[in-house]
């Protein structure tokens, strides 16, 4: 069951930290209620609807002194696969709670620092009848950090740093699941437990009065405490598993009046010391979770009071050692490899200052040289169609 009484202390100490003092608290926020059509693999799914919702009651103390506590509610009613593990689970429907806090202190005209906290909770259930709260990868997220944030830095106009510290517990894991992921999951209690230190760096640069250059660069490193290497004889080691993950992803856009094109491009790079162990085969394969993948697109919108928008992205993702697998589950000497195509259509009439309508479709598709997929998901197409509102405070 969710956990209402982690909840609910983490909604009231962000109200609590709210001095009675403030000067100006402004509410700002938005509520996203979709509904429509979902299909998986050309099956209708059935779905619950989309609802999105984010509350930031800015607290103002000075013109230079700003709190931010923030909550961002998510609930997906329609069938999605995530990669929670190593490889693509389908579930059938999730929902998401975030809590943050800002303190955000503007030392000069062209220089802000931040302070930040939060809480996530995330569920994700595999069948319909599964009590939220109770998923084998449900799991929960605590963050720390700063941020600095300067006008013309770097050779850029705007230069954003941020250093973070976390620490993600998935609650109801069982190494029972050793069964289906593999020997390294096995044994411990706390196997997918993490701690972790996220590095990010982000620059935005005006080319020209109607050109734009967002640069994103993130550095995440995890360390599991309770996950030891398996070696070639399916053996532990007394080393732990650390997992480094590098993302670049850049975005350039260009306005022709009301009219804008862009093009965005990604790449990340992981790199894991965990191998894998298929006890069933048995069959030792190393660098099983290290991967690279690149990403690029066009996306274009127009429109004033009537928008259109369209966005194409093409991905690759090529494993360094997960060798692929017939049908059967017998192994090939060939590496793992996923394509994916991903095309969003929307459209957004403003109906006053704080409401517009919505309608959207969306269509993802990955294709993969694996052919077992008794355990992740490799080959899977997506689409959805929703129409809705969107309310502004």
């Amino acid at each position: 069951m969710i956990d209402m009484k982690k909840t609910l202390i983490v909604a009231a100490a962000c109200v609590l930290l709210i001095p009675l003092y403030a000067a100006e608290i402004i509410p700002v926020g938005e509520i996203n209620l979709t509904g429509g059509a979902s299909f998986f693999e050309g099956e209708s799914s059935a779905s619950g609807g989309n609802f999105n919702i984010a509350a930031v009651p800015a607290v103002k103390f000075s013109e230079s002194v700003v709190l931010l506590p923030g909550y961002y509610g998510n609930y997906r009613g329609s069938k999605s696969v995530y990669e929670l593990l190593g490889g693509g689970t389908l579930y059938q429907d999730s929902m998401s709670h975030n809590f943050t806090l800002r303190l955000v202190n503007k030392l000069s005209p062209e220089h802000k620092f931040k302070l930040k906290t939060g809480y996530v909770f995330n569920y994700f259930r595999e069948t319909t009848d599964e009590d939220w709260g109770e998923g084998l990868f449900d799991f929960e997220k605590f963050t720390l950090g700063i941020e600095n944030e300067t006008q013309n830095c770097m050779g850029m106009d705007k230069f954003i740093g941020s250093f973070d510290i976390m620490k993600v517990k998935f609650p109801e894991y069982a190494s029972l699941a050793s069964a289906l992921y593999g020997q390294e999951v096995f044994p411990g209690t706390n196997i997918l437990d993490f701690s972790g230190v996220n590095i990010y760096f982000r620059g935005l640069k005006k080319l020209n009065p109607k050109s734009i250059v967002d640069v994103n660069l993130n550095f995440m490193l995890k360390d599991f405490p309770d996950q030891n290497l398996i070696d070639p004889q399916g053996e532990y080691t007394l080393t732990k598993r650390n997992d480094r993950t590098s993302s670049l992803d850049m975005v350039y856009s260009r306005l022709f009046g009301s009219f804008s094109a862009g093009l965005t491009l990604g790449a990340v790079v992981n790199r894991s010391n965990q191998d894998h162990f298929d006890a069933a085969a048995p069959k030792f394969v190393d660098n099983y979770y290290d991967y690279n993948s690149y990403s690029a697109g066009p996306v274009v919108s127009f429109g004033n009071k009537f928008q259109v928008s369209c966005a194409y992205k093409y991905g690759i993702k090529n494993y360094e050692g997960r060798l692929t697998q017939k049908a059967n589950s017998d192994y090939t000497s060939s590496k793992v490899q996923n394509k994916t195509h991903f095309v969003s259509l929307g459209s957004s009439y403003r109906l006053s200052r704080k409401l517009k309508a919505k309608v959207s479709a969306n269509y993802f598709t990955q294709d993969s040289n694996q052919d077992y997929e008794a355990v992740y998901k490799y080959n899977y197409d997506t689409y959805n169609f929703d129409a809705g509102v969107v309310y502004e405070f």
